[in-house]
C-alpha cells in the first residue's frame, strides 16, 4: 500500500530550480511560481520527482512537472499527445515534454487537476468510475494494439506473479523478520505457488474478455473529483502503467479500501456501458472480471512491496504483505476455488 506523505514546500529560489527553468523553455508568458511543492522525490536519493508549480499555468494555475531522467523512457507522453486526446475522457491537460539544457534530465508538464479526492466508500464516485472506465474500455478498444504499448495480457501478471515469488523467497533469511512475519510469509510463498499452478483457471475466465486500452494504476490515488456548478466528473491521471491488456486489468474491487490499491469502480455502472458496445458481455461476466482484477492487482502491489522485506524495517511491508494476503484470499474465494 504505498505511503502519501505531506508535500514539501520550496519557497526560496524559484526561478533558477530545474523544473521552472525548463518550463520556461516551454510556456515563457509566466514564468516564476509563487512556491514549489515537491510531490514526490522528496530524498535526494529519489529516482524521479514531481513537482507543483503554484501559478505559472493560464490564468494563475498550478501546473505539474514531472522529472525524468535522460536514459528514462517516458510512456505517458506518447498517450498524452496521440491517444487521451481522441478519447471521450476528462484526462489533465498536457502542456509539453522538454529537456534540460545540458540534457541530463527530461520534463513532462501538466495541468493539476484539482485537491477534490474521490473515495471509493462513496457510492456516487464509484458509479462515475465504473461509467468512466467504461467509456475508457469500449472507446480504447479502437486503438488497437499499438506496438508501443506496454503488454498486459494474462501473462503479464503471470510473470508478476512468479517475480514475486523469487523475490519473497530471497527475503526469508532477513534477520529483521519475526517468527511471526515468516510464517506470514511463506504463507503468501505457499499461496503464490498454489496460483502458479492453477493459472490455466485464471487464462480460461479472461479468455472471453475484450482485449482494449487499460489505465494499468486505477486506484483511488490517481483520480480526482471535478465540480462545476452541480456537475461532477472524474480526471484521471498518472498513465505511466497504461498498455494493452484486457478491462479485468482496471475492475479491481477489494471490501477493505485503500487508496493506493483499488478504486472499487461500480461494477453495475460498467456494465451499463460496456453493454451497448460489447452486447454479449453479461453482467455475470463482468463480476467475474471484476474478481480477475482484484488477483491481478494484488499480483503487481506483491511484486512491489515484497522489496520491503529485504529492508532493516520490515514493519511497513509486512502490514502491506497481510492487506494483499486478505485480498488474495477474497480474489480466489470470489472464484470459487476455495481458500
Amino acid at each position: 500500500m504505498p505511503k502519501h506523505g505531506i508535500s514539501k514546500l520550496i519557497t526560496t529560489g524559484l526561478r533558477e530550480h530545474p523544473a521552472v527553468r525548463a518550463w520556461e523553455r516551454l510556456r515563457p508568458e509566466r514564468v516564476e511560481p509563487e512556491r514549489i511543492e515537491i510531490l514526490k522525490g522528496r530524498r535526494d536519493t529519489a529516482l524521479r520527482s514531481v513537482y507543483r508549480l503554484a501559478g505559472v499555468g493560464p490564468a494563475g494555475t498550478p501546473v505539474i512537472a514531472k522529472q525524468y531522467r535522460q536514459d528514462e523512457a517516458i510512456p505517458e507522453r506518447p498517450l498524452y499527445e496521440a491517444v487521451l486526446p481522441h478519447l471521450p475522457l476528462a484526462t489533465p491537460r498536457y502542456y509539453g515534454c522538454v529537456k534540460d539544457l545540458d540534457g541530463s534530465d527530461r520534463w513532462l508538464f501538466l495541468e493539476d487537476v484539482g485537491a477534490e479526492r474521490y473515495y471509493p466508500t462513496r457510492e456516487e464516485h464509484a458509479r462515475q468510475a465504473g461509467r468512466w472506465l467504461g467509456l475508457l474500455h469500449t472507446a480504447g478498444a479502437r486503438v488497437g494494439p499499438a506496438g508501443w504499448l506496454p503488454d498486459l495480457r494474462p501473462s503479464h501478471y503471470l510473470r508478476q506473479l512468479r517475480s514475486a515469488r523469487e523475490r519473497i523467497e530471497t527475503s526469508l533469511d532477513n534477520p529483521a523478520l519475526t517468527a511471526e512475519d515468516r510464517a506470514i510469509v511463506r504463507t503468501i510463498l505457499a499461496r503464490c505457488s498454489d496460483l502458479d499452478t492453477r493459472w490455466d483457471r485464471v487464462a480460461a475466465v479472461c479468455a472471453g474478455m475484450p482485449e482494449t486500452l487499460v489505465h494499468g494504476d486505477f486506484v483511488a490515488k490517481n483520480i480526482r473529483v471535478r465540480t462545476v456548478e452541480t456537475n461532477t466528473t472524474l480526471v484521471v491521471f498518472d498513465w505511466e502503467n497504461a498498455g494493452w491488456g484486457i478491462p479485468a486489468a482496471d475492475l479491481g474491487h477489494y471490501a477493505v479500501p485503500s487508496r493506493g490499491f483499488t478504486a472499487n469502480p461500480h461494477p453495475a455502472a460498467y456494465w451499463a456501458v460496456v453493454r451497448e458496445h460489447w452486447p454479449g458481455v453479461t453482467f455475470e461476466a463482468v463480476q467475474n472480471w471484476t474478481t480477475v482484477g482484484t488477483l491481478f492487482r494484488t499480483l503487481v502491489s506483491f511484486d512491489w512491496d515484497v522489496l520491503g522485506l529485504a529492508s532493516t524495517s520490515t514493519e511497513e511491508p509486512m502490514m502491506a504483505m497481510r492487506f494483499y494476503l486478505g485480498a488474495l484470499a477474497q480474489a480466489v474465494r470470489d472464484l470459487g476455488w476455495g481458500d
